[in-house]
This record gives structure tokens, C-alpha cells and sequence, in this order.
């Protein structure tokens, strides 16, 4: 047979077509683009960012949750990677991290025994707490296992979600933890990204001395039991921030401070391209890495139909990629493999469904069905979920390899 049956929905149906171009409809649309050049130049800008500011990195992959890009972050100097659930870290792990933290409370049998499989695997993981309950639970597993778990408490803040709100009720936390020995408490961890003030910047500031303060507590008290000391915080909108407040807090020196960023790796045209843009006019060590996170992520789809004058049909729609933060807008249209055009300011995304886009195109751009439209995301994190494989590509747009993807 010619064809092959497809196993995904941006595959490539000519089975003896090794060398596929995207141009030449070799490939399935909607088909999700992650273009190397901008992924491997945002990979080395964050580990530049962190190693000048004495800090380690643990970028959170369930932005991504797909491997060869977890081993590009770890090749490049990541101390380890960050994950949201048990399946994450087993993900994680059979990538090649060996130290994971997961930045959630681990609940129930089946996600602990999970854990504990990485445990025996001398895979080190990091798992929150921010309650007794939770906390007799693990040690109890734990223990009945002969292994110890290394716990962070979580700082939260009132009206956000997981996290102790007080740093008095962590230190009560704290001694409760040494009367239970399935667990080992290994420092503090924090996401200050669910911080909303009239003046974030200062909030978060004052936030990572808080749990600057909540660290040299535990440490005086000496409450802290792990041979690896860490605090940890930061995603992708205030680590310059978190960074700098936390190694001028000088915390014990025994202490390593963890950063946790995630969607900087494709980065995106829309809510952390705004975020990355308030970082390098705040942050003069920033500046001086010179040219910044730039978006690697692109959706390729088809013009479906032409249904009224100005209005074109996608072939794309909320399978496809993130709506939550701003609708995908167009970066270039192509025929026939000639860019027809990438000055597409005037066109608008205004709608999406299921599978369908709604695009208003300007006086200056005649699309034809069957056009393909490259078109740039906001929240890169709805993006990715929505694909098990993704297409690697050079700045041509040439077919690299197919990327696997484990949501």
C-alpha cells in the first residue's frame, strides 16, 4: 500500500515519503510547529539567566510533557525538572532527570507508589505539603516501604490555591513533620504566580521574603532533616524577581535556591511574550544577555472556506490550541510553499469552536482555500496538551522529526 493508516491527527499518511515538506501538503493540518532554532536559543537564554544569578533551574514540565525537550533542558545545565503529578515525574525520570520536584501535594495509594518506585530508583523527588493529614499519610506509606520522602513545605497566599498562608502555621507544620519518619523536610517552595495586588511586582517581592524568613526559621529551629536543603519558586513572569529577592535574602548556605520556569521554552506571542517583555525592562542582567525568549510554538492550518467577504474559515479550533489567554493570531500566510504574506496586523482571529476559526482578513491579504496560515499562541501550556506529536522544524519550516508528547 501506498498510504498508511495515521496515528495522529498532524501525521504523515505517505508511508515511503521520508523527507516530507510542510508546504507541499505532505503533512496533515492543523499540524502543531515547535521551531528548533527559537527552542534551543530560549533553552540557553534561561540557563544563562540562572546561572549568572547564582541560582539553580528545574523547569516545570508540564508545560511541555514531551522528552527530547526535557533532555535539551537538562544537556543544557538544568539542575533537574519540576512536574505537577506522579505520572509527570515517572515521565520525567525516563528522560534523565534524576532530581524531580514535584510541586504539589502527592494524595492517594496509587500516586505514591509511583514515587516510591522513583525513590528505589534513587531518582530524587521532592514532593509539597502544606497539611498534617497529608503529611501522616506519606510518612505511613513511606515508611512501610523502608524509604524516606523528601518533603517541601508550601508557602501559599490567602485566596490562591495549595500552601500554608501563614508562616506560622508552616512552622507548626514543621514540628509536626519530625515526629514522622516516612518523610524528611527538605526546605520551602512557593509559586507566586497566583498573587493578585494592585502591585504585583512589590507582592511577589514581599512574598519571596516571606518565605526567605520562613527558611531561616525552620533552620534556627533546626527543623530542617534532608541532606539537600532547597527553597523554590518562580514561573515564567516573575523569576527575575524571585531570584533577586531570595539570594539577597541570603538564606543558609547550606540552602540552594531553585527556580522553576516553564513555558519559556516555546514562549508564546501573547501573555509571557508581555510577561518577558516587563523582565527586560526590569532586569538589567536580563538586558545583557542580549536577544530574548523568542516564540518557537506555531499552529499550521488550512483556509477551509471563504464564506463572506472579509471573513475566512480556519481549519483549526479549541482542540487545537489555547483560547484561555487570547485566541492564536496569524503570523504569515503561504500558497503553494511562496509566502503570500507575514504583515497580518490588520487580520484578526475573533472566534473559535471545536474545530473551526473565525479570521477576519484585511483589504490587503486575498486568501484562497487552501492557503496555509502559520498562526502564534498565548499560554503555550493549552497548546501543547492538545497534541501527542508536534513537528520539529528549521527557520525554512523544514520537517525535522516528530516529537512525542505524554499528556
Amino acid at each position: 500500500m501506498k498510504y498508511q493508516k495515521v496515528n495522529h491527527k498532524a501525521a504523515m499518511p505517505e508511508a515511503d515519503n521520508t523527507e516530507p515538506t510542510l508546504f507541499g501538503h505532505d503533512i496533515c493540518l492543523p499540524a502543531a510547529l515547535l521551531k528548533q532554532p527559537a527552542v534551543l536559543h530560549n533553552i540557553r537564554w534561561m540557563q544563562q539567566f540562572a546561572d549568572a544569578s547564582g541560582v539553580l533551574l528545574a523547569p516545570h514540565g508540564k508545560t511541555t510533557m514531551t522528552p527530547w525537550l526535557f533532555q535539551q533542558q537538562l544537556a543544557a545545565g538544568a539542575w533537574g525538572l519540576t512536574v505537577a503529578t506522579a505520572y509527570q515525574a515517572q515521565i520525567a525520570a525516563e528522560a534523565g532527570a534524576s532530581r524531580i520536584i514535584l510541586a504539589n501535594q502527592l494524595v492517594g495509594n496509587a500516586n505514591m507508589q509511583i514515587v516510591a518506585a522513583l525513590l528505589a530508583d534513587s531518582i530524587e523527588v521532592f514532593v509539597c505539603v502544606d497539611h498534617p493529614d497529608n503529611a501522616a499519610a506519606l510518612s505511613a506509606f513511606f515508611q512501610a516501604r523502608q524509604l524516606q520522602l523528601p518533603v517541601l513545605i508550601e508557602l501559599g497566599v490567602p485566596g490562591g490555591r495549595c500552601g500554608c498562608r501563614t508562616n506560622q502555621q508552616a512552622l507548626a507544620l514543621a514540628q509536626q513533620l519530625t515526629g514522622m519518619p516516612g518523610v524528611t523536610l527538605a526546605g520551602i517552595e512557593f509559586y507566586e504566580g497566583v498573587i493578585n495586588s494592585n502591585n504585583v511586582k512589590d507582592s511577589v517581592a514581599q512574598f519571596a521574603q516571606q518565605a526567605a524568613a520562613l527558611c531561616k526559621a525552620l533552620y534556627r529551629q533546626q527543623l530542617l532533616s534532608h541532606s539537600q536543603l532547597l527553597i523554590s519558586g518562580a514561573g515564567s513572569a516573575w523569576y527575575d524577581i524571585v531570584a533577586a529577592e531570595l539570594t539577597k535574602a541570603t538564606v543558609p548556605t547550606n540552602m540552594q535556591i531553585v527556580l522553576r520556569p516553564g513555558c519559556y521554552v516555546s514562549h508564546d506571542q501573547g501573555i509571557y511574550c508581555q510577561a518577558q517583555h516587563a523582565v527586560d525592562k526590569r532586569s538589567k542582567l536580563a538586558a545583557k544577555l542580549g536577544s530574548s525568549l523568542v516564540n518557537a510554538l506555531q499552529i499550521a492550518v488550512y483556509v477551509q472556506s471563504l464564506p463572506e467577504p472579509g471573513l475566512a474559515i480556519l481549519a483549526f479550533g479549541k482542540r487545537d490550541a489555547a483560547f484561555d489567554a487570547g485566541l492564536p493570531q496569524a503570523d504569515a500566510i503561504y500558497r503553494d510553499g511562496i509566502l503570500i504574506s507575514d504583515n497580518l496586523g490588520d487580520c484578526q482571529t475573533v472566534k473559535v469552536m471545536d474545530q473551526h476559526a473565525f479570521w477576519q482578513y484585511s483589504a490587503t491579504v486575498t486568501p484562497q482555500v487552501g492557503d496555509i496560515v502559520l498562526l502564534s499562541t498565548s499560554h503555550p501550556c493549552l497548546t501543547f496538551d492538545k497534541w501527542r506529536y508536534l513537528w520539529l522544524v528549521d527557520d525554512q519550516y523544514r520537517p525535522l522529526q516528530q516529537l512525542a508528547t505524554f499528556f
